[in-house]
Parts: C-alpha cells; structure tokens; sequence
C-alpha cells in the first residue's frame, strides 16, 4: 500500500441529499472548472511584489527577487525524490521572508527602517496570495459550471483532485464559489507529489470511502488526467478533449460544453 502522505482537506458536507454514497465524481480544477492564466514571467509582479515585502520588513529587490523566488522553486523540485514532484510555495515565501527579513537575516542585514518582522507563517501566506493577485490575468469558472454541479452533487458524491498550490487554491474556490461543491479537496502542494501520481487519486477515493470501479474523474489533461484517473482505476472524462488515443489510453468521453457533461456522467456511473 502506497504512503497516502497527509490527510486532505475535509470539509463539513451540505445537508443530506439523494446521493448514492457509491459512486463518486472527481475534478480536475485549473483548466476544467476554472478558465485561468497567469504570468509569473512579468518584472512588474516582482516590483510590485518586493515593494509590498518592505512593510513585513524584508528587504530584496524585485530582480533579486524574481531570481530567488524561481531557483527555490527549482531547488525543491529538484531535490525531491519523486517521479512526479512539487512544490509548496507557502513554504518557498517562509524561506524568502526568512532570509531577507531584519532579526531573521542570517546575513544581520536590517530591513527598512519602521517596518517590523511577523509570524512566519502568516506573512508568507499574506506575501503568497498577493503574489497570485498581481501575477493573475484571467480568472472565471467557464460557462456552464455552477449549474452542472447543483445537479451532480444530488446524485454523487463530489471531490477535487488537483495540481494546485494550497495557498491559492483554498481562496480562489471559495471567489469562484466552488467551494461548497467539494467537501474533499486533495492538492498536490499538500502531498509533495503532482498527478498521474497514483496517490493523490487514492487518497481521494479513501477520503470518500469510494471503490475505482464507482468513480469518474474529469479533466483536461491527458497526461496527468487521463494517466493518472486510468492508473487508479477510475473512468476518465476529458473537457475540450479529443477522443483519441495517449500512451494506449482513450478517454471514457469528451465534452466541450458544461450543458452535456451530466448526460455523460449519468450514462458512465448509471445515474
């Protein structure tokens, strides 16, 4: 049995519904549910970002940051002993603030002077949210999405599984109100391990008490989605896919528009 690593989110479910407590429906979230692009790339995200970073006491440039900021992440990749691995940026801002905030500074190099030093923890998620913020160019969930879930999650029981960063991820459901549609959220950035690993669809099946034979994952991503949903034993829907073949694996179905996504999900689970 694989390590399962920690415990997913769990969050208090709505009240009882005429759900069949069998089968279950997985998502995918960036790309699937929501329509997002980012660009981490731009010099005035760092600017902007270390000019913010003074008022927590950290005092770094915005070239030096952006520099920082991208071989930590680098480093922890690579130094993870994964075939699949990631990162969690909470944990690269702790390491930032860390080193460059006054009585922290292992150099003894002050920060700007009136701006003092605070919990860890609490700044590095304060810098990591903003980061996103300013880094954000399109955020939405796509057409179709909220309606299609009322009516899932009356029949099965719904759970998100996805490469995602924690600390951008639990805000940006509930903005996008998604939140209350998953009561089981399994991250990557919380297990260290990025999909097709098989873990993260265990986890969530164990988390739901859900058998692969019972459960439908939907995605956008065949090498990560179809791979990992078919490794697990679970059917496997792609959005904006196409029927053909990856690595020997076809997709269940695909889907362009939310409004046939249920019909499917019924003909595949046997709502």
């Amino acid at each position: 049995m694989p390590d399962l690593g920690p415990a997913p989110v769990t969050i208090p479910e709505a009240p009882p519904r005429l759900v069949d407590p069998r089968r279950a429906l997985f998502f995918d979230l960036y790309g699937t549910l929501l329509d997002i692009r980012t660009d981490e790339d731009d010099p005035w995200v760092y600017a902007t970002l270390a000019r913010s970073l003074a008022y927590l006491g950290a005092a770094i440039g915005p070239e030096e940051l952006q520099r920082e900021y991208k071989n930590r992440v680098r480093s922890h990749l690579e130094r993870s002993p994964e075939q699949f691995p990631e990162v969690d940026v909470h944990v690269v801002f702790q390491e930032i603030l860390s080193e460059h905030t006054r009585g922290r500074n292992s150099s003894g190099a002050d920060g700007p002077p009136g701006a003092q030093p605070g919990d860890d923890a609490t700044d590095a998620r304060a810098a990591a949210v903003f980061f996103r913020s300013l880094s954000r160019r399109q955020f939405a969930a796509f057409t179709g999405v909220h309606p299609v879930l009322e009516r899932l999650r009356t029949k099965y029981r719904l759970g998100l599984i996805s490469d995602a960063q924690w600390v951008f991820t639990e805000p940006e459901l509930a903005m996008a109100d998604l939140d209350r549609f998953f009561p089981v959220r399994v991250l990557s950035s919380r297990i260290g391990v990025k999909k097709p690993d098989l873990r993260l669809f265990a986890q969530a099946m164990s988390a739901l008490g859900v058998a692969p034979e019972s459960c439908l994952y939907v995605g956008d991503n065949p090498p990560r989605d179809l791979v990992g949903a078919r490794n697990a034993g679970m059917r496997c829907v792609l959005f904006r896919g196409q029927n053909v073949s990856y690595n020997g694996l076809r997709p269940d179905a695909c889907f362009d528009a939310y409004a046939d996504l249920e019909a499917i999900v019924d003909r595949l689970l046997g709502g």
